[in-house]
């Protein structure tokens, strides 16, 4: 089985922190659009770019829990 190399996983978590963090501040921008059908679709636009980055962290936290495990 090929090791992932100790960079490359650096690299990953990295992304992740970053991925979370663009992930609260689009929360925050979400809280703040006002209710109203005015602002529906910057609603959606918001909740859709937030749906993608939610499965990029996904994707992320299993590639460092999969390191994690090989490493035990």
């Amino acid at each position: 089985m090929r090791q992932v190399p100790f960079e490359v996983l650096m690299h990953a978590e990295n992304a992740l922190s970053e991925s979370e963090g663009a992930y609260e501040v689009l929360s925050m921008w979400l809280d703040s659009i006002p209710e109203s059908e005015e602002f529906h679709g910057e609603a959606c636009k918001v909740s859709a770019i937030m749906s993608l980055l939610h499965k990029s962290i996904g994707e992320l936290v299993k590639a460092r829990e999969a390191y994690s495990e090989k490493r035990a």
